[in-house]
């Protein structure tokens, strides 16, 4: 009796609460949008690759009046500052967490509304939330309606969403060929005029350096790390299993884990001998922990271009990675870094394990590829391609 009682109400009180948050946003959060010149749609906040380079592109918007509108729950506030220091933020997930179709209709007709109405705003901008997509085809054709595609997964759920939007969608950004090739393969099955393929445009993405001079690694005391969200895509087990293989041989070598969604995986961390360092949201001491590593793994089911690559190159850490998405347009093999073929688990612990005893055992071919990584960030890597890039496109 309780039970269905409870069943009765909490879709009242969610209405109602939903109403409440609607309210909110409509007479105290709805001006920054309609004040802003760029409104952004990003999911999320917290720790990750992709909100590391929303962030970058804020910056890069600093002079310009920004609006984010971040559509999902946050795992962290990792982020959250710095967005924060570029743009006015508004959160949806309040509102649509409620599950309240005639309160999210309405805020969506509001959203609309808003921008549809504004004398600044020139330009919205999407990135990995559907949300985004809802709204495109009701915002008026005056206005420039971009977004950007990170990678993509086999049977990507955003196949229709990205084929609908071709004909609404004025710059499509992608990070590299290979995302940019996905899209096309898209357009292709699914009949969408050759005419649009000229909105697809690459920017890839960069990254700023410190002053920092090549001065090799020390010889000993190796450290290996994966630094990353702990999610199915990353294989955070896989580097488990890696760790836990090498050390059985090498016990001196140290094993570390950086990153989100990890503390509830602890146990298993430790058990692996591996150490947890903690979500790292400091970029000193993202940097200070670059320098002490010698490779980084990356054992990814997919990618884009991973920034901890971009980042760690950069103080000469060799990585040793899954050859997948966007990775060998930079990273290649025996020269920069290592490209592990294999994606069949048992197969691909042996090839990572096999690597990098190799390196270990190979100063001279070690010293050479690490120098060569450092080298090839400073000369590819560089945020001042990006800016300008993102700067024309708004």
């Amino acid at each position: 009796m309780i039970k269905e009682f409870k069943s009765i109400l909490k879709p009242i009180f969610n209405g109602i609460l939903g109403y409440f948050y609607l309210a909110q946003f409509v007479f105290f959060k709805g001006d920054k949008i309609k004040s802003a010149e760029n409104v952004f749609f990003f999911p999320y906040y917290h720790l990750g690759g992709a909100e590391r380079v929303h962030v970058a592109i804020l910056k890069a918007m600093k002079d310009q009046k920004c609006t984010i509108v971040f559509t999902h729950g946050s795992a962290t506030k990792s982020f959250y500052e710095e967005f924060k220091s570029y743009g006015s933020i508004i959160e949806l997930n309040p509102i649509l967490n409620k599950k309240f179709r005639w309160v999210n209709n309405k805020l969506q007709n509001k959203i609309v509304q808003l921008i549809n109405s504004s004398k600044s705003v020139k330009t919205i901008f999407g990135c990995n939330t559907d949300y985004y997509y809802s709204i495109l085809p009701q915002i008026k054709e005056t206005i420039i309606k971009n977004d950007l595609f990170h990678n993509f997964v086999e049977n990507d759920h955003r196949e229709d969403a990205i084929v609908n939007s071709a004909i609404i969608i004025t710059n499509r950004i992608v990070i590299n060929e290979v995302a940019r090739q996905d899209i096309l393969k898209f357009y292709l099955k699914n009949k969408v005029d050759s005419s649009y393929h000229s909105k697809l445009q690459i920017i890839e993405n960069g990254i700023t350096f410190d002053e920092a001079v090549f001065d090799g690694k020390e010889e000993d005391n190796f450290k290996i790390g994966f630094i990353g969200r702990w999610c199915e895509q990353k294989q955070p087990l896989v580097f488990l299993e890696i760790a836990k293989k090498v050390k059985s041989k090498y016990p001196s070598i140290s094993f570390v884990m950086a990153g989100s969604g990890m503390k509830s995986n602890l146990d298993i961390i430790v058990a692996s001998g591996v150490v947890f360092l903690g979500e790292i949201n400091d970029k000193t001491i993202l940097d200070k922990l670059y320098k002490e590593l010698h490779f980084v793994l990356l054992p990814s089911l997919y990618e884009g271009f991973p920034m901890t690559i971009m980042e760690s190159m950069a103080y000469g850490v060799i990585p040793i990675t899954t050859n997948v998405g966007g990775i060998s347009d930079h990273i290649f093999n025996n020269e920069n870094g290592i490209l592990i073929e294999c994606v069949v688990k048992e197969q691909m612990i042996d090839d990572f394990v096999f690597e990098i005893e190799k390196m270990i055992l190979d100063k001279k071919q070690r010293e050479i590829i690490s120098k060569n990584a450092f080298e090839y960030s400073r000369a590819n890597f560089g945020i001042e391609k990006f800016n300008e890039s993102y700067r024309n496109l708004f």
